[in-house]
């Protein structure tokens, strides 16, 4: 993926969640001069839940993100039945503050505060990057999603097969094994 499309005004294309859309979050993220000066002092590994709400997601997933001084380190997807990826930050929330916040609607740092968002953590340390929280989401904005949907809408099925808008695999997840596969 070629991040220079982006400065040039064009929104970066993945669906999510997706290997494509979590390692070019992470470019954006290693290539970005205004992240790298206001996350600093930045120290952390910070877990994103997705609550399901009865939206498009069918259970919560999780985008995990190895926070360093201005760097990301490494990303993950995690699912319910998984081991949680060892965390100093867990943010959370329902899927439809979340698009809200994804769209520019709603900032970060008002939904932590008008409790739209729930986080385990450091408050202080959080309140003290109000800028790099912005850097980041200002980001994840320069990727148009493309929320995947599964073929067909039963928590309950072993193995659920999610396409992107193209009708493209992106991903299968085991239900019972509480293991995902990404394609893209």
């Amino acid at each position: 993926m070629n991040t220079s499309q982006v400065f040039a005004g064009k929104k970066l294309q993945a669906p999510f969640p997706s290997n494509l859309w979590i390692n070019t979050f992470m470019q954006l993220l290693n290539s970005s001069k205004p992240y790298e000066d206001a996350a600093k002092n930045w120290e952390g590994a910070m877990l994103f839940i997705i609550q399901a709400d009865g939206g498009r997601a069918l259970f919560d997933i999780g985008c995990w993100l190895d926070l360093w001084h201005g760097k990301c380190r490494g990303v993950k997807f995690w699912i319910p039945g998984q081991e949680q990826p060892k965390s100093d930050y867990i943010l959370s929330g329902p899927e439809k503050n979340w698009m809200a916040m994804v769209e520019g609607k709603l900032d970060p740092i008002q939904g932590l505060m008008t409790g739209k968002f729930k986080l385990i953590g450091n408050m202080a340390m959080v309140m003290r990057q109000t800028t790099a929280a912005k850097v980041l989401l200002e980001l994840a904005l320069k990727i148009e999603l493309d929320l995947v949907v599964p073929d067909i809408r039963d928590p309950n099925a072993k193995v659920l097969t999610f396409f992107d808008k193209n009708k493209n695999k992106v991903m299968t997840i085991d239900t019972q094994l509480h293991t995902y596969t990404f394609f893209l």
